[in-house]
């Protein structure tokens, strides 16, 4: 629709090196990094294709950039991949598990006009520290202290499992002494290191509870409750949902974003760890245009075990990633089966 304005944002692993070694990690092994000009040449690619898709469909649109890792503060020459992004027109945010994130780099991150920095918190001392290592916990929070008093947007991010889903009331209530906008969670996937903990994800009941708690924390709180969880965005959804065969919100892969991984390739999110190109190779224009894969994330025809005649079908899709993770435990490569955990399937009228 011209005159629309659409959100569009790569999600760009510039290392898979981190300086910790968390127990719900997607990781699965290290890969290659792309050199430093590699980054800039493919940018300024994206930004082309931004464009393209401006003038071509008359779309306003507003791209960003979110760099993450591994850890990111762990890349040489992070500042300078910043500054380029920034001077390309892009938003810039980082994830990060904000431990290395010193007074120092703190001011650099707010010089370099970094939007946002979201830091990774799984959980109140102990839990968290069970998650990624003893001492995480203080340092994380040091690093967060650091971000806000040099005047840089913080959220907190926890991954979301058995382990810890009591830890959000805490979590919140530490959020608001120390001043971040948000505490924002997501599911836990198990892929990766995460496949051990496949016994602690949570149950479509516990799900739904979860949900109800996190918008009842939501009122009047000074802190947003925040999750990108297309089951939990259902929950929220105004009025009639349209009944089309072509997606206008829900899961972002396919849609509204790709990750980028260290080496270069193309996911349509990194936690499905399925590669449909290297940015060293094919242009995002073409990649977006001509994959097989995106294109079946987007046609309601191509989704089955239910997913495909839910009413919130156009607005939710589940998260394609545990799909995938669940499929996948059971020996087969399938992406567009029904969100397991899923607590709300309502069948289309």
């Amino acid at each position: 629709m011209p005159g629309a304005m659409y959100s569009f944002f790569v999600q760009w692993h510039l290392t898979e090196r981190c300086n910790l070694r968390c127990r719900h990690c997607y990781q699965e092994k290290v890969a290659g990094e792309l050199e430093h000009q590699e980054i800039c040449q493919a940018m300024e690619g994206i930004a082309g294709t931004i464009q393209g898709w401006r003038a071509d469909y008359g779309m306003e649109i507003s791209p960003s950039f979110h760099f993450t890792g591994g850890e990111p503060m762990v890349r040489h020459g992070l500042f300078p991949i910043l500054a380029q992004a920034h001077s390309l027109g892009f938003s810039v945010s980082l994830m990060s598990n904000g431990t290395l994130i010193s007074e120092e780099l703190a001011r650099r991150l707010a010089t370099a006009g970094v939007r946002d920095v979201q830091v990774s918190l799984d959980g109140l001392e102990d839990v968290h520290d069970s998650i990624r290592g003893k001492g995480s916990f203080q340092q994380a929070v040091r690093g967060i202290a650091n971000l806000i008093s040099a005047g840089v947007e913080t959220n907190i991010n926890l991954t979301l499992s058995r382990v810890n889903y009591d830890q959000l009331d805490g979590l919140v209530n530490l959020g608001k002494q120390l001043g971040v906008g948000a505490v924002a969670f997501s599911r836990l996937v198990p892929c990766g290191r995460g496949e051990e903990l496949a016994d602690e994800v949570l149950t479509p009941a516990e799900l739904s509870d979860l949900h109800a708690k996190a918008r009842a924390l939501n009122a009047g709180s000074k802190v947003e409750v925040a999750c990108s969880d297309p089951l939990f965005s259902v929950t929220g959804i105004p009025g009639e949902v349209p009944q089309i065969d072509f997606p206008v919100g829900g899961c972002a892969a396919g849609m509204f974003g790709v990750t980028i991984t260290s080496d270069g390739s193309v996911m349509p999110c990194r936690r499905m760890n399925l590669v449909i190109g290297n940015i060293k190779q094919q242009s995002l224009r073409e990649l977006w245009a001509d994959s097989p894969v995106l294109w079946a994330l987007r046609d309601r025809r191509s989704y089955h075990d239910g997913c495909e005649s839910c009413y919130y079908w156009a607005v939710c899709r589940g998260c394609r990633a545990i799909a995938l993770a669940s499929a996948r435990s059971n020996g087969q490569e399938d992406f567009l089966g029904a969100d397991p955990q899923c607590p709300y399937h309502k069948p289309r009228g």
